[in-house]
C-alpha cells in the first residue's frame, strides 16, 4: 500500500509499506533514519539500512527504476527534489549529507555488483554445464543406439555476452569505496560539492547499467533453465531420466546417469534460489512434475516409461478424447482433403522418415531434400484442406488444428504436447486493443468472403497489378482477369501461394531447418506460454505505444461539403491488421505499410502464432521498419531528397555523408561504420538498429544514440508527452526535442489559421477537425 509522504519532515511507515513505486515519476528522495528498506527492480533485490539514501540513483532517469518497500518499521526524512540539479539543495541543508550520500551510493554499487557477479557466474557455469552434458547425452545415445531428444533452444544459445560493457576498473573502485567509513567520506567531501556530485552522477550511470545487465542475465538464465527442465520432452532433466530408465531396464548400470540428474537438480535449485533471493521472483518450475519423474526414475515399477510420459494435468476422459480425435491424424487430413492417393503415400513415407531421423536439426543434403519435399506437400495439402473447410461451419478438430497451428501428425509431438495443443483454444480470448488480430484460417476466410483483399506478393505487387501483368504477358485473357478479380477461390489461392508460403518460413526464422508443420523437438516451452492471441499482442502493442504513441498516425484526406469543408488533412491513427502464421517462430514481419493505393488504408504485420522470443523486441523491429516504409511510401520519389525534410531523407543523408561531417569524431565514425555493416548497408535496417536503441534504452533515460541520430528520432518518432516532460531537464534530450517543439508550434498555428478561415466562410469545425488539432496540441 502506498503512502502520502510529508516532505522536509520525518516520516514513519510500517513493515511492507511501499515508499516509492517502480515506474512512477520521481517526487522526492529520502534518507533512512531507522530500519531497513527493500529495493526491488527487474534486475536486483537489495536491502538498505540506516544512513542510506533511497531514490537518488533514479534521478537521472526521471522515474523510479526500482520499488522501495519498508522491510521493517522505517523512519525516513524526505527531500522534495525531482531533478539532478536540485541535489545541491540537500547538501545545503546539512554539510554531512555530501559524505553520507557518496558512502550510500558506493555501498549500493557494491551490493548490486555482488548480485551481478552471482548472476553472471551462474549463467556462465550453467551454459558450460548444459553444453557439456548435452554433448555427452547425444554421444551416449549414439553409442548405445537410443534416439536423441534434441534440445533446439541450446543450439540457438551462445555464451552470455554483455549488452553494454561495464567498466571493471570503476566497479573495483566503488567496491573499495564501499569499505571506507562514513566519517572518512564526510571529511573527504567536506572540501566542496564537486566530489559528491561526481560520485552521484557516476554511480547513477553504473547502477543503471548494472540493473539493466542483471535483468538481461536473468532473462538469459530463464532460457538456460528451459534447457535444464521444461514441460516438454526436450530438456536435459527428462532426457537423462529417460535414458537412465532405458539402461536400467535392459540390465545396464545407470548410476552415473542418476548423478547427472542430481547435478541438473542442483543447478535448477541454484537458479531458483538466485531468483528468489537476489531478484525476489519465482522461476515457475513445475516441481510436482519434476518430483514425479525423479520418483519414477528411482522406483522399480513395471510401467516407468509410461509414467514419465504421463501428463499429470488431464483427466482420463480428456486424455481419451485427445487420443481418439488425433489418432492417425495425417490419414484423417489427407482423406478429408481428398488428397491425391500417390501424393498422400509419398507424404506419409516422408513424415515417417522425418520422425525416425536421428537429428532433425541436421543440414545434411539428404535431409534438406526431405524437408523440401515435405514442405511442398504440406502447402498443397493445406490449400486443398482450407478450400473444403471454408465451406463448413465446424470442421473436425484435427482439421482446425492443422489449419491454425500446422499440426500434421500426432507422432511428431509428445503425449503432453498433443493434449496441450488439443485444449489450447479452450480459453476465451478478449479483444483487448486497437489492432485486429487474425489467425491464418480466419484471415483466409476474410479474403474468401470479400472482406479483405489479397496481400502483396514478395515482389511488392498488389493482386490487381499481378493479374494485369499476367494479362499483358498473354498468360490471361481479359475475361479471365475480370473473373480472377472477383473469384474468391482464386483470391485465396493467390494468398496461400504468395504471402502465406513466403512468410511461414520468414517468421519461423530457422531457414536451414524449416518445415511448416509442428514437431515436438523444436518446442521447448509450454504451448500456452508460446501462443500469441489478440489480448497478448495488444497488451504488448499498448506498452510500445506508451513510448512511440504517434507511430500509426498519418495525414488522411477529409472532405465534408455539408459542413463547408472542401479539402482538409487530418492526423488519424490507422492501425494495422495482424496475421498469425501457423508455425513456431522467432520473427515478426512488416509485410505492408498500406493496403492498395490509398495512404489511409491499414498495413499488415505478420507474426507466428507460437512465439518463442521476446514479443516486445519483435514488435519494436517491426515498428521501426513500418516507420521507414510508411515514410517512403508517403514521400514517393522524394524519400531520399534532403530538400524534402522527412525521416527517410534526413536519416539517409546522415548515413550517406557521416564521413564528411566534421562534427563527428573518429571514434563515432567507427561506431557508425560498424552499425552500417550490421545493417548490411541497408538504410532501413541501419535505422531499425537506432530505433531499437531509442525505444528500449533512450526511453528509459539511458544514452545509446549519438546526437545526430537522436535529433532525427526525436523529431520524427517523438516520445509520449509524459516521457518528454521527464527528460526536459536532461540537455541531450532537451536539445534533440527542440526542433519537434518548433515544428509542432508551426503546425498548430497553420491549422488554427485554416480552421478560422473555414469558420469565416460559414463552415463548421467538426469533431474530426477538433481531434486532429488536439493531436498537435498534445504532441
Amino acid at each position: 500500500m502506498g503512502i502520502i509522504i510529508n516532505h522536509n519532515a520525518v516520516n514513519q511507515v510500517d513493515k511492507n509499506t511501499m515508499i516509492y513505486t517502480e515506474g512512477e515519476k520521481i517526487n522526492g528522495v529520502a534518507i533512512i533514519l531507522k530500519g531497513r528498506v527493500l529495493v526491488k527492480g527487474k534486475g536486483a533485490r537489495v536491502l538498505l539500512g540506516t544512513g542510506n539514501f533511497i531514490g537518488v540513483s533514479d534521478l537521472r532517469a526521471g522515474e523510479y527504476q526500482c520499488s522501495y518497500e519498508a522491510f521493517d518499521e522505517v523512519l525516513f526524512y524526505s527531500f522534495p527534489i525531482q531533478h539532478m540539479e536540485d541535489i545541491t539543495d540537500i547538501f545545503n541543508i546539512n554539510k554531512d549529507y555530501k559524505g553520507l550520500m557518496s558512502a550510500s551510493l558506493s555501498r549500493y554499487v557494491a551490493e548490486v555488483e555482488k548480485i551481478y557477479s552471482q548472476l553472471r557466474g551462474a549463467a556462465e557455469e550453467i551454459f558450460e554445464f548444459s553444453t557439456k552434458y548435452n554433448k555427452k547425452y547425444e554421444e551416449l545415445c549414439a553409442k548405445l543406439g537410443y534416439s536423441v531428444n534434441s534440445i533446439s533452444i541450446l543450439q540457438e544459445l551462445e555464451a552470455y555476452s554483455e549488452e553494454d560493457m561495464l567498466d571493471d576498473k570503476k566497479l573495483e573502485y566503488y567496491k573499495e569505496c564501499a569499505k571506507i567509513t562514513v566519517d572518512n567520506w564526510k571529511a573527504f567531501c567536506s572540501f566542496g560539492e564537486i566530489v559528491a556530485l561526481y560520485t552521484v552522477e557516476d554511480t547513477q550511470e553504473i547502477i543503471s547499467q548494472m540493473l539493466t545487465e542483471c535483468a538481461a542475465i536473468a532473462d538469459y538464465l530463464e532460457k538456460l533453465l528451459t534447457v535444464l527442465i521444461n514441460n516438454s520432452d526436450s530438456c536435459l532433466y527428462k532426457s537423462y531420466a529417460v535414458l537412465a530408465i532405458n539402461i536400467d531396464e535392459t540390465g545396464g548400470d545407470n548410476r552415473e546417469l542418476i548423478k547427472v540428474v542430481d547435478a541438473i537438480i542442483e543447478r535448477i535449485n541454484l537458479v531458483e534460489k538466485l531468483f528468489e533471493e537476489k531478484l525476489g521472483r519465482k522461476c515457475g518450475v513445475d516441481r510436482n512434475r519434476m518430483e514425479d519423474i525423479y520418483y519414477t526414475l528411482i522406483s522399480k515399477s513395471s510401467n516407468r516409461k509410461e509414467q514419465v510420459d504421463n501428463n499429470f494435468q488431464y483427466t482420463e476422459n480428456e486424455a481419451k478424447e485427445v487420443s481418439e480425435a488425433l489418432d492417425a491424424s495425417l490419414q484423417q487430413i489427407c482423406t478429408y482433403a481428398l488428397y491425391d492417393h500417390e501424393k498422400a503415400e509419398e507424404l506419409s513415407h516422408g513424415i515417417l522418415d522425418f520422425i525416425n531421423l536421428r537429428d532433425k536439426f541436421s543440414t545434411d543434403d539428404r535431409i534438406r531434400l526431405l524437408r523440401r519435399k515435405l514442405t511442398q506437400h504440406f502447402y498443397e495439402l493445406y490449400e486443398s484442406v482450407y478450400l473444403k473447410a471454408c465451406k463448413e461451419a465446424k470442421p473436425p478438430k484435427v482439421i482446425d488444428l492443422f489449419l491454425k497451428y500446422g499440426f500434421l501428425d500426432e507422432r511428431l509431438l509428445s503425449t503432453e504436447q498433443l493434449r496441450e495443443l488439443y485444449f489450447l483454444d479452450n480459453e476465451a480470448e478478449e479483444e483487448a486493443g486497437p489492432c485486429k488480430v487474425y489467425d491464418i484460417k480466419s484471415w483466409l476466410t476474410s479474403i474468401y468472403k470479400g472482406e479483405k483483399e489479397p496481400s502483396k506478393n514478395e515482389f511488392d505487387q498488389e493482386y490487381p497489378d499481378y493479374l494485369r501483368s499476367n494479362r499483358k504477358r498473354g498468360e490471361l485473357t481479359e475475361d479471365q482477369e475480370r473473373d480472377a478479380l472477383t473469384n474468391p477461390v482464386l483470391k485465396v489461392k493467390y494468398e496461400m501461394q504468395n504471402m502465406f508460403r513466403y512468410n511461414t518460413r520468414v517468421v519461423n526464422g530457422q531457414f536451414s531447418t524449416f518445415v511448416p508443420f509442428l514437431w515436438g523437438e523444436s518446442i521447448v516451452k509450454s504451448l500456452q506460454s508460446l501462443k500469441l492471441n489478440s489480448k497478448r499482442f495488444n497488451e504488448a502493442m499498448k506498452t510500445l505505444l506508451d513510448i512511440d504513441y504517434s507511430v500509426f498516425h498519418r495525414e488522411v484526406l477529409y472532405v465534408n461539403p455539408g459542413k463547408g469543408i472542401t479539402k482538409e488533412y487530418l492526423m488519424q491513427p490507422v492501425y494495422p491488421d495482424i496475421i498469425l502464421m501457423p508455425v513456431l517462430g522467432y520473427n515478426g514481419v512488416m509485410w505492408q505499410e498500406i493496403t492498395g493505393k490509398k495512404k489511409s488504408r491499414e498495413g499488415r504485420f505478420i507474426f507466428p502464432i507460437l512465439v518463442d522470443a521476446n514479443l516486445n523486441d519483435m514488435l519494436i523491429k517491426v515498428l521501426g521498419r513500418f516507420r521507414w516504409e510508411l515514410c517512403r511510401s508517403i514521400q514517393g520519389n522524394a524519400w531520399n531528397n534532403i530538400k524534402e525534410k522527412s525521416l527517410t531523407s534526413e536519416y539517409s543523408d546522415y548515413i550517406q555523408f557521416y564521413r564528411k561531417n566534421r562534427e563527428i569524431s573518429e571514434d563515432l565514425r567507427e561506431k557508425i561504420k560498424a552499425q552500417i555493416q550490421k545493417g548490411k548497408n541497408n538504410y532501413r535496417e541501419i535505422f531499425v538498429i537506432d530505433y531499437e536503441g531509442w525505444m528500449k534504452s533512450e526511453s528509459n533515460g539511458a544514452i545509446r544514440l549519438n546526437r545526430f541520430a537522436r535529433e532525427i528520432l526525436a523529431t520524427y518518432c517523438p516520445f509520449r508527452k509524459e516521457l518528454r516532460e521527464r527528460f526536459k531537464n536532461m540537455p541531450l534530450f532537451a536539445d534533440a526535442m527542440e526542433r519537434l517543439k518548433r515544428n509542432t508550434a508551426k503546425k498548430i498555428k497553420e491549422t488554427e489559421l485554416r480552421y478560422r478561415m473555414i469558420e469565416k466562410e460559414g463552415g463548421t469545425i467538426t469533431p474530426e477537425l477538433q481531434e486532429s488539432l488536439r493531436f498537435y496540441r498534445e504532441l
